[in-house]
């Protein structure tokens, strides 16, 4: 069961850190602020943000009882929040609280479950009918029928609007006449893959079949809009009206942060054990640390030396993921010529097998990462650390240098770009190092101002040489990053432009196969391209925990979702 997605998406923050290695506490500190803000997109939070607003201020609750939000760290949105157009982790935190799907991930058993879908049900998995329960309802008290998916998943396939994840909706028959590929305008107002049945079952027609379509229905991307949404999309963007457990309190404060009420409609898997939430913004993980330390803040994921002492500082109120991620690369400009060769391949295989990164994970990041074993993250379902092809990931220097040598040797510079504003200057210049050390390649970091700038930069094929990337699970299936990723069809595709049919014909056969393990056997397989291509060079598995105050209780992580609903305040 389920997923899919599609071609280039624009721009966008992404579903995806001395001379020699540095032990100091400051160099830790630098490096681990990386991981955690990779980590906050998924678990427990979903962002890692900046503010000083006060709990508890706003409007009054509609619940009964008296209002004492719990309150967690997250980034501003810097944008609306239509589900189409979020997929960077600050977005998420905010409309994973306001909006249900179809489906959802449970916490404790990590697998897919029926939300507002009552049953979907397919013969071939390529016709899928969905049907819904009939007693869900938006915030406005408007109830959720099939035109409000039709209607929200048409609206954020038309290329018109522009929206960063309509790429999820590729496997859709039909979506090329609404998002053309050349760019060009659509050439039809509807989606000839959807068909409503009455109003609470329709019919989901896509372009092949697809077995992993049910879990590909768990990201945001397939969330339902209500009528008021199509009525005036700019007064919706002031004031979210969505179908989730949660409803904005008031306007979210891009500077401060934004409160939530309870959806008093509401009627799904997740019915919150508190009176509200309050996503307190922070540009600090640090800052965020101390607060909760305080007792000022219930929740955050640490960052730099802060995982130093957070066991020693917390206790039993850590608690660590189930599921490690993201997965953090370095990947190569794979429109370049040089790259694109057979000498290319051998550099970068020699590149990979010069990185010692259990050296990194120890003293870089002090062991809050796992050395990477494939292109996915550990803990996925058919999970597998001996894929064939993967002993490039294994250090030997004795190889690299004949890898080398075969390729005729690199004697330019190989910059390796990431963005400053992320705090991956330590592991960077590690990597780089030890390319340096161990192959004699002159192997520079090069930092770009910002995360967008690093976007449009390597949009505009401004790097020569490879980059930083990280990537998290959406869901629990394997071939969700290998999709999302590596696939012409992934909505985050990670910008190489490297493309091979031998892989997308594996993804499919895949898709095609009706037992999970046959399935995931397919998607192995061609994790085995990836690994003969090499347009990517996994590095490691991030493992960061969560911690809490002592003004609440059942914290739980999950990377797929937030678990929000579940805290309860003492």
């Amino acid at each position: 069961m389920g997923i899919g997605k599609t071609n280039k998406a624009p721009v966008k923050g992404t579903r995806q850190e001395g001379k020699t290695l540095m032990t100091t506490k400051n160099t830790i500190k630098k490096a681990l602020a990386a991981l955690a803000a990779g980590a906050l997109l998924g678990g427990v939070l979903a962002g890692c943000g900046a503010s000083t607003a006060a709990e508890g201020s706003g409007s009054d609750s509609t619940s009964t009882a008296a209002y004492n939000p719990v309150s967690v760290s997250g980034t501003a949105p810097g944008g609306d929040l239509i589900p189409t157009n979020s997929q960077e982790s600050g977005k998420k935190t905010l409309v994973w609280q306001l909006f249900d799907g179809l489906v959802d991930v449970d916490p404790d058993t990590r697998k897919v479950r029926n939300e507002v879908a009552k049953s979907i049900t397919s013969d071939d998995q390529q016709t899928w009918t969905i049907t819904l329960n009939q007693d869900r309802k938006f915030s406005d008290g408007t109830p959720v029928k099939a035109d409000n998916f039709i209607k929200a998943w048409t609206w954020g396939a038309d290329i018109a609007n522009a929206q960063i994840a309509s790429g999820d909706l590729a496997v859709i028959k039909g979506y090329d006449k609404l998002h053309p590929s050349d760019g060009s305008k659509a050439t039809a107002t509807e989606f000839e893959g959807l068909k409503k049945v009455d109003d609470y079952t329709f019919t989901v027609e896509l372009t092949s079949p697809y077995s992993s379509f049910v879990n590909l229905l768990t990201s945001v991307t397939f969330y339902p809009l209500p009528d008021s949404f199509f009525k005036d999309p700019d007064a919706w963007r002031k004031n979210p009206v969505g179908n989730g457990p949660y409803k904005l309190r008031q306007a979210v404060d891009e500077a401060t942060g934004a409160y939530f009420d309870l959806n008093k409609y509401y009627k799904g898997n997740r019915t919150p054990h508190n009176t509200g939430l309050y996503v307190r913004f922070y540009t600090d993980s640090s800052a965020a640390y101390q607060d909760v330390l305080a007792d000022n803040l219930d929740i955050t994921s640490p960052g730099g030396a802060d995982l130093l002492t957070a066991k020693d500082d917390f206790g039993d109120r850590l608690v660590e993921p189930v599921i490690t991620g993201p997965n953090t690369t370095i990947t190569f400009p794979m429109w370049d010529d040089f790259w694109k060769s057979s000498n290319g391949l051998k550099v970068r295989q020699a590149i990979s097998l010069a990185i010692n990164r259990e050296e990194i994970v120890d003293k870089v990041f002090n062991g809050y990462a796992v050395p990477a074993k494939d292109f996915t993250v550990k803990g996925l379902n058919g999970w597998s650390d001996s894929i064939k092809g993967s002993d490039v990931l294994d250090f030997n220097v004795t190889k690299a240098k004949a890898l080398l040598k075969e390729a005729g040797g690199y004697t330019k510079e190989l910059p390796i770009y990431y963005n400053a504003d992320g705090a991956h200057k330590q592991w960077v210049e590690a990597v780089a190092n030890q390319i340096k050390k161990n192959l004699g390649i002159n192997a520079v970091p090069k930092p770009t101002t910002t995360f967008s700038d690093f976007l449009q930069k390597r949009a505009d094929h401004q790097f020569t040489g490879p980059w930083r990337a990280s990537e998290i699970p959406f869901n629990p299936g394997l071939d969700d990053m290998l999709r999302n990723v590596y696939s012409t069809s992934g909505s985050a595709n990670s910008g190489s432009e490297w493309t091979s049919d031998a892989f997308e014909a594996k993804l499919k056969e895949g898709w095609q196969q009706k037992d999970t393990d046959a399935a995931n056997e397919k998607f192995n397989e061609a994790q085995e391209i990836l690994f003969q291509d090499l347009p990517a060079i996994p590095l490691w598995y991030t493992k960061i925990p969560s911690v809490y105050s002592t003004k609440v209780s059942n914290v739980h992580t999950n990377v797929f979702g937030s678990t929000l609903y579940l805290v309860e305040k003492k």
